[in-house]
């Protein structure tokens, strides 16, 4: 590892002796391979990826690499053969068969076989990869690699992959990709590469973790990346190793640095075998190149849909709501987590929105009384409401977003910042309860006015630039942490209000909020912050919220950069979404994932690290809108995939021994110890189930997108139509 430098060079130790075949070529759309016994050349225009040794295995520490002793056409492939020594006088026999596959791009199926296996050999890896030997610096290209790497990775926290670009390997196991799959693009060039491994199945057992290297034949993942060194090189390594950073544990000595080494024993009959695909797409820009390789890679997997009975997940997470309210000396709420699978409540204390939820969770309880006259819930949600209306506002308008409850004594009030994230999830819940309850004729005056005098604070502390800061102290009004790129967070709200009351100040604030986040955040490709409790740096949540604030402000417009803001926002996100199976760990009695359950749907929450949540839930209702505005059926796969799998972690059947059926737990591992999860729910857990169904009933009249389905598409357009213009809400 340590000797390794670009593939366009010759190192290692070579197979001579033999005499040099023919060039064949491959042509796929305007891409060409040509194949060699010496050489492997990729080209399209004036972009060249290329290596002098097609065949490169490390052994033991060794690196063998060589030419193929045999290259053969036929039936449109070119088949190659290879056969390694190592000097300890293990042998290895490689088949390579290239093919075309989809534009640009070609397929590699190769097979690995020990022929000769000495005992001195205790361990080997095999790699691929072409170089472009004009590109010199990391920061020359743009990259993509999903859930990890965006354009040129700034607001990334130290010691995050990809996050120091004086490394000069940067391999990422493929179990930690949404989907496995690696791209860069010369900044002057409107050509990007990808590598993808097809049909990956990532295997592994329970054990597998840390950073000292691992020999066992169960791993069946590999890495995909980037290394730096005389050029740069798009390359893959089976097993999987990852370097220089790395999630699996800490290296030595305090060391930054390092690789976690992944590796097969050398033994007759091992399984080392794995299908590749590469190639080239003619992209616009940075954005364009991850709509193409995403949909290329999303088309390749098909993600499956595991359906769920929509309805009986409804009922079980209000069953959820019902069952843990508590109304503690005068202040009611929910347990801000609750342990699993026993069920008991941990300590009550209440954040209004983001993790809490509040006000969300109040106003669905007290909705799903109002239909189905249940007068304890609605009597239950209004207190919770109330409480926050009587208690948290200051007399500047200004919001306290966390109490802690107890049963001895008053609540308490924590000096904890006001941030965008948190009072936008609660307004907007405040909203929807204050609608609902007009809808059925019990007005609640005092709700709207604690909206309006934020929305007022708002409009007079927004600054020039349209931004508003991430947190604010609430005694003073001064802002905390200064970084702008949460504004897009509160958009939705002041749209919302602004839809309720026709007051033009609302929708000034917005628009100037807007056209901010337009510049900064979608222009910039900066989705940065919406994990409040890991800020600035590139997260999922980032994207998801600026999907809303965008398409707010396309209903209220009509303008269609809205609504390509709101694409672009929603590709972004989806590509920390899982979209292939991975599966739990072989011999693994104590995972936490249901057995029923996948992976796929479920989503890394933010760069830096490696969890993943249901979080996506809360975005079905959006990504089937924008199917709708653009009949694109991919939108529609996407909506179905979210809906249906990330309430797969419920237990609705049964079978996990849970409480209550609605629970679900709040983070899982998808990697190292997968499956394996915090054991416990959040409020948002509840909120990100029934929030999204709210607004698919608003617009329809059902919740289930493929009962919307049925409906005709000129009533469906009809129905959204008519949402886009109230989202939702009752009018003043």
């Amino acid at each position: 590892m340590k000797n390794f430098i670009c593939l366009g060079i010759v190192w290692g130790i070579s197979v001579s002796g033999l005499v040099a075949n023919a060039s064949y070529s491959l042509v796929s759309d305007k891409a060409c391979l040509e194949i060699s016994d010496d050489r492997l050349s990729l080209s399209q225009s004036t972009v060249l990826y290329t290596t002098s040794q097609p065949v490169i295995l490390e052994v033991n520490g060794e690196t063998l690499s060589g030419r193929y002793k045999t290259v053969t056409p036929k039936d449109g492939q070119v088949i190659c053969s290879a056969k390694l020594t190592s000097q300890n006088g293990s042998v290895f026999e490689v088949e390579d068969i290239f093919s075309k596959d989809i534009a640009g791009h070609f397929l590699l199926d190769r097979e690995v076989s020990v022929v000769k296996a000495r005992r001195e050999d205790h361990y080997f890896n095999s790699y691929f990869g072409l170089c472009n030997t004009l590109v010199n610096k990391v920061e020359e290209n743009e990259y993509f690699v999903p859930g990890i790497w965006y354009k040129d990775n700034q607001c990334l926290r130290a010691g995050s992959l990809a996050s120091d670009y004086t490394d000069n390997y940067f391999y990422f196991r493929e179990d930690r990709l949404p989907l496995p799959v690696v791209s860069a693009k010369v900044q002057s060039t409107r050509l990007s590469v990808d590598l993808m491994h097809v049909g990956a199945n990532p295997v592994s057992f329970y054990g597998e973790n840390g950073v000292g290297r691992i020999v066992d034949e169960r791993m069946q993942f590999g890495s995909l990346g980037f290394v730096q060194a005389k050029g740069q090189s798009i390359m893959f390594v089976f097993p999987g190793i990852e370097g220089e950073k790395s999630y699996t544990g800490r290296f030595p000595h305090n060391r930054t640095k390092g690789f976690s080494y992944r590796s097969h024993p050398v033994k007759k009959g091992i399984e080392h075998a794995y299908q590749l695909r590469f190639g080239f797409n003619e992209v616009a820009d940075f954005p364009d190149m991850v709509d193409k390789v995403w949909e290329q890679s999303w088309n390749q997997y098909n993600p499956r849909v595991q359906k769920v009975d929509i309805d009986d997940a409804y009922r079980a997470s209000i069953e959820v709501l019902d069952a843990y309210l508590l109304n503690l000396n005068g202040a009611p709420g929910w347990p801000f987590s609750i342990y699993l699978p026993n069920g008991l409540a941990r300590a009550y204390n209440y954040q209004m929105g983001f993790i809490g939820f509040q006000l969300s969770n109040a106003y669905f309880l007290l909705r799903n009384g109002l239909e189905n006259n249940r007068e304890e819930y609605v009597e239950d949600g209004c207190s919770v409401i109330d409480f926050w209306v009587e208690n948290s506002q200051m007399e500047n308008g200004l919001l306290r977003t966390w109490a802690d409850a107890y049963v001895d004594r008053k609540h308490t009030w924590r000096d904890y910042e006001t941030s965008m994230r948190v009072t936008a999830g609660g307004m907007e819940g405040l909203m929807g309860a204050w609608s609902v309850m007009k809808k059925y004729g019990r007005e609640r005056p005092r709700w709207l006015q604690y909206c309006r005098r934020y929305a007022d604070w708002l409009g007079a502390n927004q600054n020039a630039d349209g931004s508003f800061y991430l947190s604010y102290d609430w005694k003073t009004g001064a802002p905390i942490r200064k970084s702008p790129y949460t504004t897009s967070n509160i958009i939705r709200f002041l749209i919302e209000l602004y839809v309720v009351t026709g007051d033009e100040d609302y929708f000034a604030t917005a628009m100037k909020a807007g056209e901010f986040c337009y510049r900064e955040v979608h222009e910039a490709y900066r989705y940065v912050g919406g994990v409040v409790d890991n800020p600035n740096v590139k997260d999922r949540e980032s994207g998801q919220l600026a999907i809303y604030a965008f398409l707010a402000l396309y209903d209220m417009t009509g303008d269609e950069k809205w609504k390509a803001a709101a694409l672009q926002a929603a590709r972004y996100t989806e590509t920390f979404m899982f979209s292939y199976q991975v599966p739990m760990s072989l011999g693994d009695y104590l995972t936490d994932f249901p057995p029923s359950a996948t992976v796929i749907g479920q989503t890394l929450i933010a760069t830096g690290h490696s969890g993943i949540d249901n979080g996506m839930a809360f975005s079905s209702f959006q990504y089937y809108r924008l199917y709708l505005l653009t009949g694109d059926k991919h939108w529609l796969d996407v909506a179905r995939v979210i809906q249906n799998n990330t309430l797969s972690i419920m237990d609705l059947q049964g079978r996990m021994g849970y409480k209550y059926r609605g629970l679900l737990t709040e983070c899982f591992n998808p990697q190292a110890n997968r499956g394996h999860s915090v054991r416990q729910q959040l409020p948002w857990n509840q909120a990100s189930i029934l929030e999204p169904m709210h607004r698919f009933k608003d617009a329809f009249g059902l919740i289930d997108i493929d009962e919307i389905e049925k409906l005709p598409m000129e009533e469906r357009q009809q129905r959204i139509k008519n949402y886009a213009e109230t989202q939702g809400l009752i009018r003043e």
